[in-house]
This record gives C-alpha cells, sequence and structure tokens, in this order.
C-alpha cells in the first residue's frame, strides 16, 4: 500500500503571529523573550556599573595626585624662598607668599612654622605667634623625600595638610622651618560628584537603549523556539503536519532537526496504525505499537470468549448470484458485524468465507468479557434484520446467520513464522465454540454452560437439551440466548 505524501506546513511565514500567540499565552514578564532580554540588559547593567566604579576610582586618584602636585609645587616655591626671610626676620616676605600661596584654588590656608613650632607668618593674621598642633588622629595619605601629606580628621572640611620643609643652601641643609598648606577636599569631591551624575546619566540612557536591543536582539534569537512551540502544540492537538524550515547549524539547529524528525517519525506511526485499524483491533494495534518491540513467537494462556457466526445456506445463495455480487454482499455484511464487534470492545480475529471470528478477552480483557460476547450476538442478530430489509430493497436475498459462543482457558498468542504471523487463540475451547455455531440455527445464539454461568444473571436463556459435539465424547449443556435480562424488564430497549 502507497503511504500518501502529507503538504507540510512551514510556519516560517506564520512566525510574527506565533511570537504574538506565545507572549499572550505565556504573559509578557515570562515569556522567554522577556526573560532573556532582562538577563542581557542585567548582564550589560553590571558590566556598565562596573566600568563606571573603575572609572571613577581611576579619575578620584588622578585628581588627587593632580592636586597634590599642584600643591606641593606652590609649597616648593614658598619653601625655596622662605630660607632669607627666616634667617633675617623678614616677616613681610613671608605674609606675601603665604597671602599669594592663598589665593591659588583649593588652597584653604597658607602656613610658615619655625623650628620651634610657632606660626610665623599665615594667611590669617590672627593664627601668627600660635603654637601649630597636629592631632594623633591625623591620618598620613602620601609620604616623600622631604614632603608629608596629611589628612586631617575632625575639621569643618576635609582638608589635606601638605607639609614641606625649608632648609638652608649651606653645604650641610639646616632644617630652619616648615611650610604648611591647606588643601582643601571639597573642590575634588565636588567634581567627583559632578562627573559621577554625569556618567549615571551616560549610564542610563545606555541601559535604556541596550534594554531595547537586547529585547530585539531576544525576539530575533528566540523566533526559532517560538516556532517550535506552535509546532509541538499542534501535535498535541493532533496536527501532526508539522515542518519547520530552519538552517542553523548550533543547538538550536539540532534541536529543530529533531522536531522535524519527531514529527515525520509521528506521521508514520499514525499512517501504520490508522492501516493496522483496517485489518486489526484498535486495542490489539494499540498493544502492537506500543509493545513492537515484544512481537515473537509463542503465546499465553488466558480465559477467553470466542464467538463464531456464519450465515446459513451461503453455499447455496454463492450458486444463484455472480460472484461480483458475492462479493458485494459480503464486504457490506462483514462491514456491518465488524463494526458490532468493535463497538462491544471485541478483536475480529479472522474472517473466514462467510463466518466472522471475533475475540472478548484477548489479548486484553476488560473483565466482562463473557457478557459483552453475548451482547454483541444479540446485536449482530438485530443487525441482520435491518441489513435484510436494506437487501430486500435491492431485490437481493436476505440472510439468516448463527451463532456459537464459548468461554474457557486458550492459548493467545502470535503464531506463524517470523516472515508471517497473526494473532489468534487455539485451544479445545476454540472448537467448542465452532461446534455451537455449527448447530446454532438460523438466527439462533447458542452458548455453553461455562458461559452460562458467567452470565446468568444478566441473561435470559433457555436450556437446550444435552448435545453431542463433535470430537467430544459426552454430551454438553447448551444455552440458547433469548435476551439481556435488563432489556426484558424494559431498563433499555
Amino acid at each position: 500500500m502507497k503511504k500518501p505524501v502529507s503538504t507540510l506546513k512551514k510556519p516560517s511565514a506564520s512566525w510574527p503571529s506565533s511570537r504574538r500567540s506565545a507572549m499572550a499565552d505565556t504573559g509578557l514578564f515570562a515569556s522567554l523573550r522577556f526573560k532573556f532580554a532582562l538577563l542581557l540588559a542585567l548582564f550589560g547593567g553590571l558590566l556598565m556599573l562596573s566600568v563606571v566604579v573603575l572609572l571613577e576610582q581611576n579619575i578620584r586618584h588622578s585628581l588627587y595626585r593632580e592636586n597634590i602636585d599642584k600643591g606641593l609645587g606652590i609649597a616648593r616655591a614658598i619653601a625655596f624662598n622662605a630660607e632669607d626671610p627666616l634667617l633675617t626676620g623678614d616677616d613681610l616676605y613671608l605674609f606675601s607668599a603665604v597671602k599669594n600661596a592663598r589665593k591659588a584654588p583649593g588652597i584653604d590656608y597658607a602656613l610658615v612654622v619655625d623650628l620651634k613650632g610657632k606660626i610665623r607668618a599665615a594667611d590669617d593674621v590672627s593664627r601668627v605667634g600660635r603654637d601649630f598642633t597636629s592631632s594623633p588622629r591625623n591620618e598620613v595619605v602620601k609620604q616623600g623625600d622631604r614632603y608629608r601629606v596629611i589628612r586631617i580628621i575632625g575639621s569643618r572640611d576635609a582638608v589635606l595638610d601638605l607639609q614641606v620643609p625649608v632648609y638652608s643652601v649651606a653645604e650641610t641643609p639646616v632644617l630652619l622651618g616648615e611650610i604648611h598648606l591647606g588643601l582643601s577636599e571639597t573642590p575634588i569631591r565636588n567634581e567627583i560628584l559632578a562627573m559621577r551624575y554625569r556618567m549615571a546619566l551616560l549610564a542610563l540612557v545606555a541601559l535604556f537603549a541596550g534594554s531595547i536591543a537586547a529585547f530585539i536582539l531576544a525576539g530575533f534569537s528566540i523566533r526559532p523556539v517560538l516556532a517550535l512551540v506552535k509546532g509541538v502544540k499542534a501535535i498535541g492537538e493532533g496536527n501532526l503536519d508539522q515542518h519547520i524550515d530552519l538552517k542553523r547549524r548550533d543547538e538550536i539547529g539540532v534541536l529543530t532537526t529533531a522536531f522535524n524528525d519527531m514529527a515525520a517519525s509521528l506521521r508514520e506511526k499514525e499512517f501504520i496504525k490508522n492501516t493496522f485499524e483496517r485489518y486489526l483491533s484498535k486495542p490489539l494495534t494499540r498493544i502492537i505499537l506500543e509493545h513492537r518491540d515484544d512481537i515473537k513467537l509463542g503465546g499465553e494462556e488466558k480465559e477467553v470468549s470466542i464467538l463464531f457466526s456464519d450465515i446459513r445456506r451461503f453455499t447455496t445463495l454463492a450458486e444463484r448470484l455472480p460472484p461480483a455480487q458475492i462479493l458485494e454482499l459480503l464486504n457490506a455484511y462483514f462491514t456491518t458485524m465488524i463494526d458490532i464487534v468493535v463497538d462491544n470492545e471485541g478483536m475480529v480475529d479472522k474472517l473466514m468465507g462467510d463466518s466472522v471470528m471475533a475475540l472478548f478477552g484477548a489479548p486484553i480483557s476488560l473483565g466482562n468479557d463473557p457478557l459483552r460476547a453475548v451482547q454483541c450476538a444479540l446485536d449482530m442478530q438485530r443487525a441482520v434484520i435491518d441489513f435484510n430489509r436494506a437487501q430486500t430493497e435491492k431485490g437481493l436475498p436476505a440472510l439468516e446467520m448463527g451463532i456459537g459462543i464459548n468461554t474457557g482457558p486458550v492459548v493467545a498468542g502470535n503464531i506463524g513464522s517470523a516472515r508471517r504471523m497473526e494473532y489468534t487463540v487455539i485451544g479445545d475451547n476454540v472448537n467448542v465454540a465452532a461446534r455451537l455455531q455449527g448447530l446454532a440455527g438460523p438466527g439462533e445464539i447458542l452458548i455453553s454452560a461455562a458461559t452460562w454461568e458467567r452470565v446468568r444473571d444478566q441473561v435470559e436463556a433457555t436450556a437446550m437439551p444435552p448435545m453431542t459435539l463433535k470430537g467430544k465424547e459426552h454430551p454438553v449443556d447448551v444455552y440458547r440466548v433469548n435476551r439481556l435480562r435488563f432489556t426484558a424488564e424494559g431498563e433499555a430497549g
């Protein structure tokens, strides 16, 4: 049988709608696109924050170094020219020097201190003559050859005290005093703060732009994932004609290829299943597909109800009608009978000429197999009446059918060879059912004592005289089914 070729859908043209559908199903904040964009934005934000922090540290150090170097330059200039005034007592020159130094930006104070620790000159005249003291809590920031930078703790404004010694220019330098220059940290901090605001604004603008770019990039990145989601949903709804046309060499490409292979495999399995169900019952088809690796020769013993039905005087009928008409008649008849067996959850084991062999309890038992077999037989006899009515309208002869049912242990399984096997049942109880069918008259349903014992509470039947069956030494009890008891009581039609 040639396998029909399916027209595969290519979701690439519907990806935008699939993205909208996926986001509508999951919500914007729960969508993979939003999470991916958020992850990219957070990574970019952390990276930018790290850059800003490192840049601020570098700028802070540069500003401090630049201002300290500038202040030390001023203090060294004063110290270079303060030797003679300190030796000669020219305080006027010293005052002029500290006044000029005070005018430089960022200089908070300027002092000239002698060896005794007395302030000889200051930009603030009220401090002249006082002792210059330094708190032990002050922090030494930087110290080098002939200079020292101390951060004064506890002052109103943060101040760096730049200390430069004054030496004589004699062959052996003599320490004459010190120059103290107060360098305010406030301008440095203000400049750093302004720089921080500018960088923060720039970072926010960059983060916003980066978030938008990340959201757009995430949309392109997860587009195949959304197509896969749509395809999986379609397969879950039973639409197996799915194919995603995506050429990628990454993990998503591998996943897409696996999805396409899975869809193709499911289509093939569904085709095989539908094909099997044209010849086998659905339970057997399901078991074969679920346990195809377990199919092997042999079988198992289980209790089964076996039903045989046969058209009476069919040989005479076949002699009267042309072969094509006989074939049409049998096809119509078997279609009706097989549907009834399947509706009663039985399995059509085989069709033999004008006979039907059906099983109830194999390959799986539903617990009420004998009752379903009897119900099936009654439905078949009622269906023959309707079938004959349609046949009569076509000018064709009516059919009459006899049915036999037996219940008991049989061997059920796959019988045949490795190249050709079929599922069936064998055993003496199968022969008994066939013999009962042979004894049944037109329109009759004969059941064995074993079947009667299992359905006597639900079935109304008439005990027949014991009958001798071919292959049996002793007569067996036989019952003719009339109807189901609940039907007789009017609980069902």
